[in-house]
């Protein structure tokens, strides 16, 4: 009874262990055990010596069919020895002989193991020294098994018991991803935006407040009326004789000629030909940020132009300086003062010029109770200030303001609207295939009536 206990336990440690490994070893490891568990494969396998994976794989395949029709046996034998026992209570010579048999094998199993294992790890280093320093991986199925704690036991107990699971956990392989950088990807097609994103623009303001005229010149001329001094009375003068007869008063004026040359704005970037031929969309958006640089160009011109040679002489180095400041005041006493220094010189005020800060400023004031003083959060109205129109633009200077009737006071010629041209006859450009792009305008701009304007500080202290 022994002798059959001791021949099932071994040919069910067989099959056990042989499942075991199949459902945790790769599959040359696993169908290699399942071949050195059968005697004539055992022999033909120590006899080959695969040295590689390759020939592992081609013995694998003939030691799995082999491996079967010995399960088959070991099964049947099994079932055999129990029967007997059941029937006759005790078993004959023959399966006697052949459970025998099985505890040898079980034997020549847990060898044979040992040597697939080494057999296996010979292969894995020579293709570690093929691969070079990568080899420095984590350790492989048959390492893992071979050091675990389930292995050991199984060994130590001689096959009277059952070899547990054991948990392989990760393991070096190869996976397919995507490349490790975005700028190389050989399997993923990018989603391209068509055109060029194109930076966020200044808002141009300052022309649309002024008058615009054309002209066919280069210079504009006008006369401007100097003094006038009127000194209308009653005839007579307030004499007591009657006025009938007498001398008039005589008033008197002077003139004055002045002028405005007209300026040229330009600017120009190289491109090579091979560029604009290829990247067809990149002609028209150079073009559109050169116009773009022109009218920037401009805006500040017309508001802040010093006067000097080949410059326009701007808005604010013309306008009157404010003059009605007092201690203390607040940036809204000082705006509607402007308006009343523009009334004082007979002019209407049609709007002020802002830096954005300045006028958020303003309508960010609250009265004592945390309302806010001229503005609704809510409402969707145009910027306005003392009932006219506010232009914030960041051409105008942080902390200064202009105030005018700029409907009277000035006016924008235009000579040559803003043109762009290409040409190759800059330096070297030809033999180089570059070209060069050039965008230009011509105007002129002029300030008849400097006591319409009123330029100053946002916060005046005195």
């Amino acid at each position: 009874m022994k002798t059959i206990q001791r021949g099932l336990a071994w040919s069910v440690w067989a099959l056990c262990a042989l499942m075991t490994a199949i459902m945790s070893a790769p599959k040359a490891i696993a169908l290699t055990m399942l071949y050195f568990a059968a005697d004539s494969s055992l022999a033909t396998m120590r006899d080959a010596g695969p040295s590689d994976l390759k020939a592992l794989n081609e013995a694998m395949e003939k030691a799995f069919k082999v491996m079967q029709d010995n399960l088959k046996r070991v099964q049947d034998t099994a079932d055999n020895a129990l029967e007997e026992v059941r029937k006759e209570g005790t078993i004959h010579g023959e399966t006697n002989k052949k459970l025998t048999e099985l505890g040898e094998k079980g034997n020549t199993l847990s060898e044979s193991f040992k040597e697939v294992r080494e057999r296996v790890l010979a292969v894995e280093q020579k293709l570690a020294q093929k691969r070079g320093p990568e080899n420095d991986a984590p350790k492989t199925i048959a390492d893992i098994i071979a050091e675990s704690d389930e292995w050991k036991a199984c060994q130590a107990a001689k096959g009277t018991r059952l070899m547990g699971p054991v948990t392989v956990g990760s393991f070096h392989k190869t996976q397919v991803v995507n490349a490790p950088t975005t700028a190389q990807q050989p399997l993923v097609v990018a989603d391209r935006v068509s055109g060029i994103i194109v930076p966020a623009e200044q808002r141009l303001t300052i022309r649309d407040i002024v008058p615009q005229g054309r002209t066919q010149s280069n210079l504009i001329e006008f006369a401007s009326e100097a003094t006038f001094t009127s000194a209308a009375a009653p005839q007579g003068g307030g004499s007591p004789v009657a006025g009938e007869g007498e001398l008039k008063a005589e008033s008197g004026m002077t003139f004055t000629l002045a002028n405005a040359a007209v300026v040229t704005l330009a600017h120009w970037i190289p491109a090579s030909r091979q560029v604009l031929s290829d990247a067809q969309m990149l002609q028209g958006h150079i073009q559109g940020r050169l116009i773009y640089g022109l009218k920037l160009e401009e805006e500040e011109e017309l508001l802040t132009g010093t006067g000097a040679a080949g410059t326009l002489n701007g808005i604010n180095n013309q306008a009157a300086a404010f003059s009605h400041g007092v201690t203390n005041q607040t940036a809204l006493d000082t705006m509607l003062k402007a308006i009343l220094q523009v009334s004082l010189s007979n002019y209407e005020a049609s709007a002020f010029i802002l830096h954005p800060t300045d006028w958020t400023s303003m309508i960010l004031l609250k009265d004592t109770t945390g309302r806010y003083l001229f503005s609704d959060p809510q409402a969707m109205v145009a910027p306005r200030l003392w009932a006219k129109p506010v232009v914030a633009t960041q051409s105008q200077t942080i902390g200064k303001f202009t105030c005018g009737a700029f409907n009277l006071a000035c006016q924008i010629w235009d000579r040559e609207d803003a043109t762009v041209r290409i040409s190759e006859n800059v330096n070297d450009h030809f033999i180089r295939n570059l070209v060069a792009i050039l965008a230009e305008e011509r105007l002129a701009f002029t300030v008849y009536r400097s006591a319409a304007l009123v330029y100053g500080n946002v916060s005046h202290a005195g």
